[in-house]
């Protein structure tokens, strides 16, 4: 409590933003900094306008990985395919390019696109000086993950396929439930 508040648990995209206002307006005199995929930023962003409206700074890191790459990356965890979560799998004519710090700027905010690690750091540290909202913005990979925290997702996956990896995930999916613990 007070350090971390996260919302991923019902999958409620677009709430970042308007929660980290949340947290803002409950905390005003701390820093409050949320970190938004480009696909949840897209559902709900306008916030950012209403937070500088308000002189609620928020630094938010956007990180731009062109589509929906948590749920891709969930996707083919359970044994499918890259299925309309990236922009360059889904039906376009054109593919979309948003200028993301464009876009936040346009709103009121100071904006920036980093090209690295360090950049963000960098990027970071100036931000805690700015007097309004900051967004920050970094490409990402879509299909690079990490095992760090360890943690398992129940997402069910179909019991029955004629496709060999989806046959695969549910073994695995039967074996995480096995050891799942439901509370206390």
């Amino acid at each position: 409590p007070g350090s971390y508040h996260a919302e991923y648990g019902f999958s409620t995209m677009g709430y970042e933003i308007a929660g980290g206002l949340g947290v803002k307006m409950a905390k005003p005199d701390e820093e409050v900094v949320v970190m938004i995929g480009d696909g949840s930023y897209l559902m709900l962003n306008s916030e950012i306008a209403t937070s500088v409206m308000l002189g609620l700074k928020l630094i938010i890191v956007l990180l731009d990985n062109r589509g929906y790459g948590c749920i891709n990356r969930l996707q083919m965890a359970a044994g499918g395919a890259n299925f309309n979560n990236l922009l360059k799998d889904a039906r376009h004519e054109i593919l979309p390019d948003i200028d993301f710090a464009a876009h936040a700027a346009s709103l009121g905010a100071i904006a920036e696109k980093v090209s690295s690690i360090a950049g963000l750091e960098t990027a970071l540290a100036k931000a805690k000086d700015n007097s309004k909202t900051t967004v920050l913005v970094i490409d990402t990979d879509p299909l690079v993950s990490t095992d760090v925290g360890g943690h398992w997702w129940d997402v069910a996956v179909p019991e029955v396929s004629s496709r060999p990896q989806v046959n695969a995930a549910r073994k695995a999916y039967e074996e995480k439930r096995r050891t799942q613990s439901v509370g206390d």
